[in-house]
């Protein structure tokens, strides 16, 4: 699975997550911060956590939470440990 294909997934779960919360789609960038511009809470970065978990099977711990603020820190968090699997 290459970057793109991985960041389009979790686009698409943060754009799932941002409008169950009424979030506009066009505030969602690669870019744009989770809690500071798109108003995300700490309940939907956990949904965002346990879905990368469970689209990509790998497991993500606890210590990484703080690094997932935005599509482009996801995508690079995912790689890192889906080439940990590997």
């Amino acid at each position: 699975m290459d970057r793109a294909e991985i960041k389009k997934i979790i686009r698409e779960l943060i754009t799932e997550i941002a409008a169950d919360m009424d979030v506009a789609v066009e505030k969602i960038t690669d870019t744009a911060h989770f809690t500071e511009e798109l108003s995300l809470d700490s309940m939907a970065l956990l949904e965002v956590l346990a879905s990368m978990e469970k689209k990509f099977g790998v497991s993500i711990p606890e210590s990484e939470f703080p690094n997932l603020t935005s599509i482009d820190n996801c995508t690079a968090t995912v790689e890192k440990f889906l080439a940990a699997k590997a």
